[in-house]
């Protein structure tokens, strides 16, 4: 289907150039819609968003096409920039000498995204204090050239000497991260409501009057990051008392919690939902009147293999996903600045991937039934088919849940506020009640251009290459349960490969005297009647069906074939 365009053998880059636009300009009526009409190609994509005129969808290796491009060298050098300063906010501050550190980030095209950190030699004793000046100026000076763009992970190891750190870069094995971000960034500063995420969590973490006096603690938790939030429930694991004896403890404060936070906070610039398992040690030194708490380790978890259901979208949904936060975090927050963003196919992959990884199939079955049955299934043919079902929602709505659910990836279900949960139902619901309804003349004519496309592009591009592009013009894309009976299917994509048929343009209008002779009798007729007429129009046409057609040497055989057929509806018809 779309996926394919960009991936397939025949995808619609490869066509010859003049090829690829006939597909799209010479559109052609289904046989439910009566006589053949043309529409001119200002007519049919009138209404299209860039998107849409672009066909972007994904490549072969997941990613997302995008109108224009995205990063540059500025924003790659922002990227470095900011991973020095977080090497200093978790290590390089509080540093004493011999002290060692490695940091582990994923590169993807410039972007880094922090996988892990662990400090390997605790230190002892003081030394010269190290300025941020001059830390980050020996640091920056060339790492953005050092990191490169290759997908790789990259090893930072710093060793505090007596005066300064020394600093190491090398390449180490791993299995590429998939909550990496892929696109370089000049993310902006930690946003107030992360900053409240990450104290409320330190709070938990750091047990009031627990740390021995001159004695030291460790502690272990799992914390769990969604889209740009950190979840307030902290999964607390081991805690033991390493020194001391634990019969006098130090007195803690709030402001014991910033270092925590700032280790904290480099991990929200991943993607999707993530476990960081962190370990802290609270210290209490000899003649200080308060513990020091720092986190020395915290790494990403590997999340398990994704269910079978999602495998063949996972990485389609994951690439939406880094791209709902871009856009989140530069603060187009109002779907109408989002118009022409993103093409139908891939809202479906976003929206299919995050209902069923997000566990909200549940709750959406009391309001859109018929949607949870196809969703619950998974895979890039649910996809497909929800594609088809956005079509048919009205753009206002269409709107509204876009609107709705960037929030839901970009902080998670519990961020939406009771009006917002009621306007989700609402819509569902809406979207539930359009799938039983007839399609409208819109989603009909944007129906046809995708079946066309789809047609020659992945379900037969060999025909497509045996008629060339001036022949083309000539066939017409047949769905054998026509668009107008779609509401009888409502959990079958419509412009699924097995139900487009690609026939010369005298068969096709023949194909449709036939279902017009249907008659008045249309609106009474159930799923099973227009499968069995599907069937006659099979059996009678069926020598015309993906073949090359001369029309002068099978007239007669034609005019025969109608009507056999037109005889065998009105037999069906009078039962």
């Amino acid at each position: 289907m779309t996926r394919s365009v960009s991936r397939g053998e025949g995808a619609w880059h490869r066509m010859p150039p003049v090829l690829g636009l006939l597909c799209v300009f010479a559109l052609a009526a289904c046989a439910s819609d009566g006589s053949f009409e043309r529409e001119s190609f200002e007519a049919a994509t009138d209404d299209d968003t860039p998107a849409e005129r672009a066909g972007l969808g994904f490549t072969r290796e997941g990613a997302l096409e995008r109108a224009g491009p995205v990063g540059d060298e500025r924003a790659r050098q922002a990227e470095a920039a900011r991973v020095v300063r977080e090497l200093w906010e978790v290590a390089g501050a509080r540093g004493v000498p011999g002290e060692a550190w490695t940091f582990d980030y994923q590169v993807h095209d410039g972007a880094l995204t922090l996988v892990s950190f662990r400090r390997t030699a605790t230190g002892q004793g003081a030394g010269a204090a190290v300025e941020w000046s001059g830390f980050s100026r020996e640091l920056t000076r060339s790492l953005s050239t050092l990191v490169g763009v290759k997908p790789r992970r990259l090893r930072f190891t710093l060793e505090r000497g007596s005066e300064r750190w020394r600093f190491d870069l090398e390449t180490v094995r791993g299995p590429v991260a998939v909550h990496a971000r892929t696109v370089p960034e000049s993310l902006p500063g930690a946003s107030a409501p992360l900053v409240s995420d990450a104290l409320t969590v330190a709070r938990q973490l750091l047990p009031a009057s627990r740390v021995p006096w001159e004695g030291r603690v460790h502690e272990r938790a799992r914390l769990q990051f969604e889209g740009l939030r950190l979840k307030p429930e902290v999964e607390l694991g081991v805690f033991e008392v390493q020194e001391g004896s634990g019969r006098r403890s130090a007195p803690g404060s709030a402001d014991l919690r910033m270092p925590v936070v700032q280790a904290l906070l480099p991990f929200s610039s991943a993607v999707g939902s993530r476990t960081v398992e962190v370990e802290l040690e609270g210290r209490h030194v000899r003649g200080e009147s308060e513990p020091r708490w720092r986190v020395v380790a915290a790494t990403t978890l590997e999340p398990a293999a994704p269910p079978e259901e999602m495998q063949d979208i996972a990485r389609e949904y994951r690439a939406m996903q880094e791209e709902i936060l871009r856009h989140w975090r530069e603060e187009v927050k109002d779907s109408a600045r989002l118009a022409g963003v993103w093409s139908f196919e891939q809202l479906a992959y976003w929206y299919v991937g995050g209902f069923i990884a997000k566990g909200a199939l549940g709750a959406m079955e009391a309001v859109a039934p018929t949607v949870v049955s196809v969703l619950g299934r998974g895979g890039a043919k649910a996809a497909q088919w929800f594609r088809t079902v956005l079509i048919r929602t009205p753009p206002a709505e269409r709107e509204a849940l876009q609107r709705i659910w960037m929030k839901v990836e970009a902080e998670g279900l519990m961020a939406l506020k009771a009006g917002e949960q009621a306007e989700l139902r609402h819509i569902l619901a809406r979207v539930e009640k359009a799938l039983h309804e007839p399609l409208d003349r819109q989603a009909k004519k944007r129906l046809r251009q995708w079946a066309r496309r789809e047609y020659f592009d992945t379900v037969n591009p060999r025909l497509a290459r045996e008629l060339g592009p001036l022949r083309m013009e000539e066939y017409e894309i047949h769905h054998r349960i026509p668009l107008e009976y779609a509401r009888l299917f409502p959990r079958m994509d419509i412009n699924q490969g097995t139900n487009l048929v690609a026939v010369e343009r005298t068969v096709h209008r023949s194909i449709n005297r036939v279902w017009e002779s249907v008659g008045q009798q249309a609106q009474r007729l159930d799923n099973r009647q227009v499968e069995a007429l599907s069937q006659v129009i099979d059996q009678q046409y069926g020598s015309w069906f993906h073949r090359v057609h001369v029309p002068a040497e099978s007239a007669s055989a034609l005019a025969t074939a109608e009507q056999n057929a037109l005889r065998a509806v009105k037999g069906l018809l009078a039962r």
